[in-house]
């Protein structure tokens, strides 16, 4: 258990770093941050199919159609969705509602294995690292929030950057549980291996999606923006350590431990995420914050000492 859910914080603290990308690129569209990344994933991934081609024997034509699916839904569109949420209502409102998906995941993956007949823990029993992460969510953010609310942001803005963190939420809840169930149905493909077959689809899409996209909205006089190594340069950064390998560690994790206890674990998103915003605004935490991040961190342990106890593998 414990190589796992250090995985999985490994994952979640690099992941935590694209909530800064649309920061530290203020004059780039989300929609060519979130394609650019993409681009540098389906790069990296042939690198990682060829090294690991001896996997291939492995999947079918059924597993590279739904590794389409995934890695658009998980790779693009939802990382698309998060970066205009915080682009119109600010990182503490999209990080509040995307801190809603670890107790989606968890609830949602605990009801599959009662109704699939394996172990579960009884819906009582979560209860209490459930109500410990909604709590810590909420006060870990509320400064954030108050403060979105009060901002100058026009209400048809803040609007729309509630939907987007509301669909970024709900395909994000979709995507580990899908995940998770490939991984665990074929223990025999190394996840890195996995991450490949995701982020390879992603090149030819990303290119073509970029050109178009930069073609017909004409909001950038040149193809790589007013600051094209500087883009580049973070583009590199955010595609292979913040997206590639972050997403290789959370599936090595989800091979180790059950899908109810990898929904807890994407709680670290959020606290990293805030974490490293307050680093780069230079900023000391709040006492709510502090007595939320407590209260994560509480709610996560919790669940996997009730794991252990029920008996279920960890």
């Amino acid at each position: 258990m414990f190589f796992g859910v250090l995985l999985g914080l490994l994952a979640c603290a690099l992941w935590g770093l694209t909530y800064l990308l649309t920061l530290f690129l203020p004059e780039y569209n989300t929609i060519y941050i979130s394609i650019a990344r993409a681009i540098v994933m389906g790069l990296t991934a042939v690198g990682g199919l060829w090294i690991q081609r001896h996997f291939l024997r492995f999947v079918t034509t059924k597993d590279w159609n739904f590794t389409i699916v995934l890695s658009l839904v998980g790779n693009l569109i939802q990382p698309w969705c998060l970066f205009t949420a915080v682009q119109y209502a600010g990182v503490a409102l999209a990080a509040t509602f995307f801190g809603l998906v670890p107790v989606c995941v968890a609830l949602i993956s605990n009801e599959r294995d009662k109704r699939r007949n394996k172990k579960f823990v009884p819906l009582a029993h979560l209860s209490l690292p459930l109500v410990l992460i909604l709590t810590g969510l909420f006060c870990s953010n509320w400064s954030g929030l108050v403060d979105s609310m009060q901002s100058n942001t026009g209400a048809f803005d803040f609007l729309i950057g509630i939907i987007f963190a509301i669909s970024s939420t709900a395909m994000w809840t979709w995507y580990p549980i899908k995940n998770a169930d490939w991984l665990l149905e074929h223990p025999k493909v190394s996840p890195v291996f996995f991450t490949s077959m995701q982020c390879i689809v992603l090149l030819p899409i990303g290119l073509i999606a970029y050109f178009v996209c930069w073609s017909t909205v004409g909001d950038m006089e040149n193809l790589l923006g007013p600051r094209p190594m500087h883009f580049v340069g973070w583009m590199i950064f955010a595609g292979t350590a913040c997206s590639f390998c972050a997403t290789a560690l959370w599936n090595a994790m989800s091979q180790r431990v059950p899908t109810t206890v990898v929904g807890p674990m994407l709680v670290f998103e959020t606290i990293f995420s805030v974490l490293w915003g307050l680093i780069y605004t230079k900023e000391i935490p709040s006492i709510s914050l502090v007595i939320g991040m407590v209260l994560l961190l509480s709610g996560v342990i919790c669940t996997l000492k009730i794991f252990e106890k029920k008996g279920v593998e960890v």
